[in-house]
């Protein structure tokens, strides 16, 4: 179901880290969600940490964890150096998450500890509970 979504190039207003998964669920969950806006380059880093993210979250998610979630949750990741969020990626069974980083291709990646470390939460959308 995500090969579709593999080796798409970064792009700030195409294809960037929410973008994607926004992406995947509109198209094959036929679920929608909105994002916050945010500035459409490497600014966005600057615009959530991880209270705007609880807050966010707080109508359409439910918060799970590591050891329960399950494919298609949403993982937030925050600096490791501050609160604000760095990164979104989307869950895999087992240990894995599909995503796009800054300059790469959209792939498939297991959770290392780098990532597991930096984990700000997993959310679950309520349709799919």
């Amino acid at each position: 179901m995500v090969q579709q979504y593999l080796g798409l190039k970064h792009d700030y207003h195409n294809v960037n880290c929410i973008t994607l998964i926004q992406s995947f669920y509109k198209e094959q969950l036929n679920l929608n969600f909105n994002t916050p806006i945010y500035p459409k380059s490497r600014r966005w880093l600057k615009s959530f940490d991880s209270e705007f993210m609880v807050e966010w979250v707080s109508n359409d998610w439910t918060k799970v964890q590591l050891t329960d979630a399950k494919n298609y949750d949403v993982m937030i990741f925050k600096s490791d150096r501050t609160n604000l969020i760095t990164h979104f990626g989307m869950y895999l069974m087992p240990s894995k998450m599909l995503h796009v980083e800054e300059g790469g291709f959209s792939c498939v990646q297991t959770l290392s500890d780098d990532w597991v470390n930096n984990l700000c939460m997993i959310c679950r959308h309520n349709e799919l509970v």
